[in-house]
């Protein structure tokens, strides 16, 4: 009988302890298991109640929300050996480029430029010049000394 109840949630949770996942980790995936099982309400798991309720996880939460909902779970279905419980992570496409609202107006680039000339602070009035005209990441810079 697949059941999820509150003795089988604390031996996931020192199984996970004993895997020394971190602090953080291990309340994430309780506290997911433990939202699961409320909705539940003492029913049987299966996958069929387990694509439901990643559908009810999905009106509320962006995909990268729910996709951590569902390794939490199937986390918990691979210790428990339910692997026909298991359910596929939604598909995230990777952003190449940045949301227009993250970038710099005319304006702001002005005024930051501005700042590192009125600190006469001329290398960093360059980097700056160098960071939003190129889109070079500031932790990139570093090969880019010399």
């Amino acid at each position: 009988m697949r059941k999820i109840d509150n003795e089988l949630i604390e031996k996931y949770k020192n199984y996970l302890i004993d895997e020394e996942r971190s602090q953080a980790t291990v309340e994430k995936y309780v506290r997911d298991i433990c939202f699961f099982s409320e909705w539940l309400s003492g029913r049987e798991v299966n996958k069929r109640l387990v694509l439901e309720y990643k559908e009810k996880v999905m009106e509320g939460h962006a995909p990268r929300s729910v996709n951590s909902v569902i390794s939490s779970l199937n986390s918990l279905f691979d210790y428990l050996g339910w692997h026909d419980c298991r359910v596929k992570t939604l598909k995230i496409q990777k952003q190449i480029f940045a949301d227009r609202d993250r970038e710099l107006t005319e304006t702001e680039y002005d005024r930051l430029l501005s700042a590192a000339k009125s600190k006469k602070n001329e290398r960093l009035y360059f980097l700056m010049q160098t960071i939003c005209s190129t889109g070079i990441r500031v932790s990139e810079d570093i090969y880019c000394k010399g």
